[in-house]
This record gives C-alpha cells, sequence and structure tokens, in this order.
C-alpha cells in the first residue's frame, strides 16, 4: 500500500513493521508534511467481528486520551478493506530494547515506571484499562529535554464501566497477565497496577517474577506462586521499595493498590523512607563506609600499577 493516499489526507510512505494481527507504516500528512504512523488490521483478522470491535475500541480508546506519555490517536478509517488508525510518529526505542541492551539503573527504572503510570492514571480518569501493559508497548526516546515515555497499543483496552461483565477469554500477554485475567474474569484497573509490578519487578532484577517452561505454567504461576521478593535478586533494593513490588503483584486485586496514581505515591514514598533511613545512618558506619571506600580505592591503584609495571617487563 506505499503510496497510496487516504481519506484524501494521508499518504502511505514506508512500512515499518509487521505483526500476526497487522502492518504499521509510515504516513504523511499532505500538506502538511507531519509523519504519522498508520496501523492496518490485515483483512483476515478484520473478518472476525469480535477482533474488528477490539481493534476499533483502541482507536476510541486512545482518541479520548492526550498526555505526553500516551500515544494519541488522530484519525481513524478504513482502507482496501482493511480499519486502519493514525497516531502520533514516536521514533524511540522500545522498553524492550532498552532491556535487551543491559540493565537500567534503579532510578532510570524508577524513573521510566513513574512516566508509565502518569500515563496510565490519566487513562484511568477517562475509564479506560490497557490490559496489555508490557515492554514492547512502551517507547522509549531522548533528546535536549531529557527522556520521554510513552504508552502505546491500546487495542485490549476495556472501558472500566463495562467491567461487571466477564471477558469470557483471557487477554494479555502471559508473563504479564494478574491472576484474575489468566482466568477471563472480569478487570479493572487493578489489572494495570499488576502489570506494572511485574514491569518493575523485571527492570529492576532484569527477569520477570513468573516465567514457566510453557504458556500454560506461566498462567498458573501468576495465580499460585508465592510472590518472590526482588530485594533478594538486586542488593540495591530497599525493604520499603520490595513491599511496594509485592502489593503491586498481590494475587487478589483487593490487596493490589486501586489504581496507578496510588501505585506512584507508594513508590515516592519508598524513596523518601530509604532516603530518610540513610541520612540517619550512625557517625561510625559513615565513617567507616568512607574507610572502606578508601581502601578499595587504594587496592584498585595498587593493581593498577602493579599492572602497568607487568606490562613493562
Amino acid at each position: 500500500m506505499v503510496g497510496d493516499v487516504i481519506l484524501d489526507r494521508y499518504r502511505i510512505v514506508a512500512r515499518l513493521a509487521a505483526g500476526a494481527m497487522g502492518q504499521v507504516y509510515r504516513g504523511e500528512r499532505i500538506g502538511l508534511r507531519r509523519a504519522v504512523a498508520i496501523k492496518f488490521l490485515h483483512p483476515s483478522a478484520a473478518a472476525d467481528p469480535a477482533v474488528r470491535a477490539r481493534f476499533e475500541g483502541e482507536a476510541r480508546a486512545a482518541s479520548r486520551m492526550h498526555h505526553p506519555n500516551v500515544v494519541g490517536v488522530i484519525d481513524c478509517g478504513s482502507h482496501r478493506g482493511a480499519p486502519f488508525v493514525v497516531m502520533e510518529l514516536v521514533e524511540g526505542k522500545t522498553l524492550r530494547e532498552l532491556l535487551d541492551a543491559g540493565p537500567l539503573s534503579v532510578a532510570r527504572a524508577l524513573r521510566i515506571v513513574q512516566a508509565i503510570l502518569a500515563g496510565l492514571a490519566h487513562a484511568h480518569g477517562h475509564g479506560v484499562i490497557h490490559r496489555d501493559l508490557k515492554p514492547e508497548n512502551i517507547l522509549v526516546w531522548s533528546d535536549e529535554l531529557g527522556e520521554h515515555v510513552r504508552i502505546t497499543d491500546f487495542g485490549l483496552a476495556k472501558r472500566l464501566d463495562a467491567v461487571g461483565v466477564s471477558q469470557d477469554l483471557a487477554i494479555g500477554t502471559p508473563s504479564y497477565m494478574s491472576p484474575e485475567q489468566t482466568l477471563g474474569l472480569p478487570v479493572d484497573a487493578r489489572a494495570d497496577v499488576y502489570a506494572v509490578g511485574v514491569l518493575l519487578f523485571e527492570l529492576l532484577a532484569a527477569k520477570t517474577p513468573f516465567r514457566g517452561i510453557t504458556t500454560f505454567e506461566t498462567l498458573r504461576l501468576h495465580r499460585e506462586a508465592p510472590i518472590p521478593s526482588v530485594a533478594d535478586l538486586s542488593p540495591d533494593i530497599s525493604p520499603e521499595l520490595d513491599g511496594v513490588v509485592r502489593r503491586a503483584l498481590a494475587k487478589v486485586p483487593a490487596s493490589r493498590y486501586a489504581g496507578a496514581a496510588e501505585l506512584a505515591t507508594a513508590i515516592d514514598d519508598a524513596m523518601h523512607a530509604a532516603r530518610e533511613r540513610a541520612d540517619e545512618l550512625p557517625v561510625e558506619d559513615l565513617l567507616e563506609a568512607a574507610r572502606a571506600h578508601r581502601r578499595w580505592g587504594y587496592l584498585a591503584f595498587a593493581a593498577a600499577c602493579a599492572a602497568v609495571l607487568y606490562e613493562a617487563l
């Protein structure tokens, strides 16, 4: 479809990506020369009324939201029998690509998660839950103003006012699905809280908390396995932050944070408590830490000198 003009105002320029459900093209707003992303649903998938309805739900859900941490939907329609949505084009990397490149610092991980939670809080405020949060749906990029984070792909989004009706289908990505999602039970904002808990665990520990050999085993672990401690896997994690992660991953929705805003506040409180505790260390402990730091510095210097002498010989 490269070269096609749709809705008399968008020209398809190049294909960006393809997946099981559809394809994403780079487009241009004719006249304005504004770059956009155009996401098409495969005609074969569009033939399924349920799939088409979910895709159209993405456009409706995202079009209601205007937030710096959410990729916005600009337009929608149908072309050659395939429904499409026109979105802002974000030239960043996915959070999955960042994770594959190496571990993130705790500070950076928390900044990214807080940005995700800000976007989610906006969505929840508009009565929309995402239901499929994962690193592949988080875009990250940097410019002269700093690092930016946006949530994309609200294709599985659901109105909160429809929560009373069972999903009748387990929808989402197995490694990030809440226990109630694995059973096809009704979901609300706390399902997104659980997914963020999994993301936070993965960012801090470089692995997801529940991963089985098969998909069915992974889903069972979400429902039945004890919640692991991220502090046991990463020595830089405070007990307060570990407690926040564990509560976000609670098996029962009522035991989790009520929504994204509450989880964001809990993370802030945990980091504040950790800083206060560090400030209250006895003087003797601080002096010993300084002495230990100097000892390691001396050892490193001696090792460097020895290496230079060895090379000279």
